[in-house]
């Protein structure tokens, strides 16, 4: 029994050649999968935290007996969008969308950011979000010709 070392026409993985000529990718590469399951972790984190806040307004007694009123209405409504703009950009990620893809960098970063200044409170929170941060990033980056021939 020999191994080939050339990729079978038609196999898992291999390129295949479209009529224009140029090869695109057969199957969506499991990094670009990961960073739309992140995307939706992200998407229900957030969907949490607007119903958290829809949940905290009310009224609330202070320890010296003042009455105060805390609206977090506005930011539940801003969690909210959030999570359904972090949820359209999962789908969009699997489909291969542009969108998609800028959204996910744009958490992704802006995810990394914040894990710095988390870095005094949780370390090792901290830490695993930056790592997942730049694992998308480097999902997106490595395999931004996906996107391109999906």
């Amino acid at each position: 029994m020999t191994q080939h070392s050339e990729p079978v026409p038609g196999g898992v993985g291999s390129p295949m050649e479209s009529p224009a000529g140029a090869s695109r990718v057969e199957h969506r590469p499991g990094m670009l999968t990961f960073a739309a399951v992140v995307m939706f972790m992200v998407a229900g984190f957030e969907a949490l935290s607007a119903l958290l806040a829809f949940a905290g307004s009310g009224w609330w007694v202070t320890e010296t007996g003042n009455l105060v009123y805390a609206n977090f209405v506005l930011w539940g409504v801003i969690d909210s969008i959030i999570a359904l703009i972090a949820l359209y950009a999962g789908i969009d990620l699997l489909r291969g969308g542009e969108f998609g893809r800028a959204m996910a960098y744009v958490f992704a970063i802006v995810g990394a950011i914040r894990g710095l200044f988390v870095i005094p409170a949780a370390p090792v929170l901290a830490v695993v979000v930056i790592a997942l941060c730049v694992m998308v990033i480097y999902a997106l980056a490595k395999h931004s010709d996906y996107s391109q021939s999906a």
